[in-house]
């Protein structure tokens, strides 16, 4: 099980994600987070951006075809996508999850 992390330009593109991954059954929940202030350094210089942040629950088997489905579906504006493994889980949260997500 992992808690994947998805950083969005935009809610609304964080709700079509949150839509679009919960309909292919590749996550079970989400938690999606306004106004997330993203600093990065890009071409030697400081960058601030307020961001969309999505968090939800999938199986780590899942990962790779969430992420090539995210990025043929929003090619033209592509989040940051990494997971983060859950150490533990309540085990009828983690037999749900794996119940209702796509099967792999």
């Amino acid at each position: 099980m992992v808690l994947i992390h998805i950083i969005c330009d935009s809610p609304a593109q964080a709700n079509d994600i949150v839509d679009f991954l919960i309909d292919e059954k590749l996550m079970l929940n989400a938690l999606v987070s306004n106004k997330v202030l993203h600093k990065r350094s890009k071409n030697g210089q400081k960058e601030s951006l307020e961001q969309t942040l999505v968090m939800g629950t999938t199986k780590a088997l899942l990962f790779n075809k969430i992420n090539k489905r995210i990025k043929k579906k929003f090619a033209e504006n592509l989040p940051l996508i990494y997971a983060m493994p859950i150490i533990y889980m309540d085990e009828a949260q983690s037999a749900d999850l794996r119940s209702s997500t796509e099967k792999t």
